[in-house]
Parts: structure tokens; sequence; C-alpha cells
């Protein structure tokens, strides 16, 4: 028998395109943020940098000294990615 048919109920299973435990689905544009313990700074990376596209301004991580500056830049990044999407924006 394979060994799916004597799978109990109670035992999760998570196929290749299930999310991880605990981390729920994706979404938006970024990764989620973290404090670098050596330097204190934020970071946080963009989930798909492959569709940054050739506008220049657009960057793949972000780095800040405190929260509020990251989140501001987070924001910027995607007003221009939102320009760049309907043609508006350029570089």
């Amino acid at each position: 028998m394979p060994l799916s048919s004597h799978r109990s109920s109670d035992i999760p299973h998570i196929d290749a395109a299930d999310p991880l435990p605990g981390a729920g689905e994706r979404v938006g544009r970024w990764a989620e943020p973290y404090q670098q313990a050596e330097t204190e700074m934020w970071v946080v990376y963009l989930r798909f940098p492959e569709l940054l596209g050739d506008d220049v301004r657009l960057v793949d991580t972000l780095t800040a000294t405190d929260w509020e500056s990251l989140s501001g830049l987070m924001d910027q990044q995607n007003a221009l990615a939102a320009d760049a999407r309907s043609g508006a924006g350029g570089a």
C-alpha cells in the first residue's frame, strides 16, 4: 500500500506548494523585516527581485537605522514600483 494510505488524520502533511507552518501566506512585495544583531540595522529584502524591471530607482534590499525609516523607504519603493508598472516611471 502507498505510504499516504497509512497516514493518520492527526499527523500534519505539508505539500511542496504549502506555506511553512506558522509563516502564513506570503503577501506584499517585501519579505519579513529584521534587525541585524551585530549592527542593529533594520533590513528587508524584496520577495521577487527579478521583477525589478529597468527602473534604476528600484532596489531589492533596504537598510535603515530604525523601523520607522525602513517603513518609509518601503512605502517609497512601493510607490516607485507602482509608477513603473503603470508606465509613469522611468530612468
